[in-house]
């Protein structure tokens, strides 16, 4: 992969509000449901389910409240169910509150677009390479797959990490609850959990994700982990209609870490 990321200023004021957003893609005339945080990026943090690290399966609502401070949080990055391998089941770069519990040298935490925010309060967005990684100063930091805006626009077909864009059976084209976080241009965040049901393809694919973003002003996002995994908690309370085993079934998976917006 080659280096390729922006660097956004932080922003200088705003507060938490979230919202919750239904109506059907312009492109695809496919209805969807979503719901999204905004908030100052000195209020957000990608935590491990465990304090110790990516070492357990905990549900969001239950490590969102009871261990950390958050105010509303989703599903994080992505994982692994088998530990064995890695000694972790995070999988890619996880750095928390400046706390750095993996930092991988094999080249998962640079084949896939990063989200990560630095000392100074800047946000970082896109595709680094080892040294860079080692070397930058990150509060936060999470590897996702897909960077699925750049400069305002949708760049999924220029993302470095994905492929199959025509391939209806592609994780592109795949229909299916999807979690994402996103910059604005004047550094505010933006958190965005859109549901889904794989059994019947309801959900949207990556263009469609990338569309929700572009409509609402966003000028960089990443996609972080999706599918059964996608929930939306406010204050320890299931907000949206997560579906773990991509079934209609109501059902809250268990995740190796979160996506947090920390109380005020």
């Amino acid at each position: 992969m080659t280096e390729d990321f922006d660097t956004f200023a932080p922003a200088t004021a705003g507060d938490f509000s979230k919202f919750t957003m239904t109506g059907n893609y312009s492109s695809t005339g496919r209805p969807y449901s979503a719901f999204a945080a905004v908030f100052p990026p000195e209020r957000f943090a990608f935590y491990p389910s465990v304090p110790s690290g990516c070492l357990e399966l905990v549900k969001p609502s239950y490590s969102s409240n009871e261990t950390y401070n958050c105010e509303y949080a989703t599903n994080g990055a992505f994982f692994t169910w088998d530990i064995t391998t890695t000694g972790s089941l995070c999988l890619g770069n996880l750095v928390s509150d400046g706390k750095i519990y993996q930092l991988p040298t094999d080249g998962s935490g640079t084949k896939r677009a990063n989200f990560g925010i630095g000392a100074d309060g800047s946000i970082i967005t896109g595709f680094l390479d080892q040294n860079t990684v080692d070397s930058t100063s990150f509060t936060q930091l999470i590897t996702g797959y897909g960077w699925l805006v750049r400069n305002g626009v949708d760049n999924v077909r220029q993302s470095q990490d994905l492929s199959g864009f025509d391939d209806p059976s592609s994780f592109v084209n795949e229909k299916a609850p999807r979690t994402a976080v996103g910059v604005f241009k004047n550094g505010t965040m933006l958190l965005l959990e859109i549901d889904g049901e794989e059994d019947i393809n309801a959900g949207p694919d990556l263009y469609e994700v990338a569309e929700l973003f572009v409509s609402l002003g966003v000028e960089s996002a990443v996609n972080i982990d999706g599918g059964g995994s996608s929930v939306s908690v406010y204050k320890g309370n299931i907000i949206d209609y997560p579906t773990c085993n991509d079934t209609p079934e109501y059902c809250e998976r268990a995740v190796a870490n979160i996506a947090c917006v920390k109380k005020a």
